[in-house]
């Protein structure tokens, strides 16, 4: 989803001045976005509505350090990215699993999913969102961020400060451990 720069970066300028109103229209601007990136990542609503919060709040508190003259939605998918990143690893060390909700559905809640998917797409996007879930952290963040996110290579090597020859080697990688996970009947 892309944003008009001169808006984003007066917004980013007043923000950055104080104005909480310019903060509330970044947040406006990105929350939907960031918050199924999150629920992507960690296939819990109410986790992701939790991430999602404590991102901006980041965002909110560093909000000095972003660059007016370049985009702040790389800078939003790295807060994120790390604030989910850094709940995997306080979730890893206390011994749980990751696991899908099954209680009920998130995505009937949001409004950015197609709200006429037929109950078989249902259960075959709910597979692949347990195959997905199954993967390590960084394969499934890189695919969600190139597939869902439809970031580049470029940007997602600076959201998760690494290469892009090794994004490209993560997607790869990503796409075989998925590829055994399928059923072949």
């Amino acid at each position: 989803m892309e944003h008009d720069f001169l808006q984003e970066k007066n917004l980013i300028r007043a923000a950055k001045g104080g104005s909480l109103k310019a903060f509330e229209e970044i947040l406006f601007l990105y929350e939907k976005e960031i918050f199924g990136y999150i629920l992507r990542m960690v296939n819990h609503y109410h986790d992701a509505q939790d991430l999602t919060q404590e991102t901006f709040l980041k965002l909110y508190e560093h909000i000095e350090r972003v660059d007016e003259e370049k985009s702040i939605r790389p800078w939003i998918y790295k807060i994120a990215t790390n604030t989910v990143y850094d709940w995997l690893r306080k979730k890893k060390n206390r011994k749980e699993v990751f696991s899908i909700d099954n209680d009920a559905n998130p995505f009937e809640t949001m409004d950015t999913v197609l709200p006429y998917y037929t109950i078989e797409k249902q259960e075959k996007r709910k597979e692949f969102q347990e195959m997905l879930s199954e993967l390590k952290p960084t394969y499934r963040n890189v695919l969600t961020l190139f597939y869902q996110e439809e970031l580049s290579y470029q940007e997602i090597a600076r959201i998760l400060n690494i290469p892009i020859n090794t994004i490209k080697t993560h997607i790869r990688r990503a796409k075989e451990a998925l590829k055994k996970k399928i059923p072949h009947d």
